[in-house]
């Protein structure tokens, strides 16, 4: 499985990845990132992953690519399908992560924005937000193998940088 260098986003009241407020792992974020079963854009320049865990588990990973190759940014997941997943327990992880480094055109109140809209999604109004997602004219859907997501979350990282400057 290929390991992604995940920066989370820290939560301001907790002082510990965001992710944690949702009792998911980071270990189930690497799966999700490096499996996806579908990869599309989201909510204000967000990307969204939904994957499925080696558990079982099924996952929205809201995340931004990096500029850095093989690095994205998470802040947010979201159990994908309410009802039919276990709860895991968050793992603690080394102290670097609570530095706020935020990706080029990102910042605070950008990542709250993404947030709220995420976790105020009925999962009515997120399976409805999937299938627009194929529906629009700029961007298409293609199946690739999975090893190749890691060079296309690098293309799009630098697409999205270029097409900003």
């Amino acid at each position: 499985m290929a390991t992604w260098n995940v920066r989370y986003y820290i939560d301001p009241e907790t002082g510990l990845p965001h992710v944690y407020n949702h009792d998911i792992t980071e270990d189930e974020v690497q799966e999700v990132l490096a499996r996806p079963g579908e990869d599309r854009q989201g909510y204000e320049g967000a990307r969204v992953a939904i994957g499925q865990t080696q558990a079982g588990r099924c996952l929205r990973v809201i995340y931004v690519p990096d500029p850095e190759p093989g690095s994205v940014f998470d802040h947010v997941v979201r159990v994908a399908r309410q009802g039919f997943d276990r709860v895991s327990s968050a793992q603690t992880k080394e102290a670097d992560m609570k530095t706020k480094h935020f990706p080029p055109g990102w910042d605070e109140e950008r990542v709250r924005r993404v947030l709220s809209h995420y976790e105020q999604q009925t999962d009515e109004q997120a399976a409805a937000e999937d299938e627009a997602a194929f529906k629009g004219k700029r961007q298409t859907v293609v199946q690739v193998p999975v090893e190749l997501m890691p060079v296309i979350r690098e293309m799009i990282a630098q697409y999205q940088a270029t097409a900003k400057a």
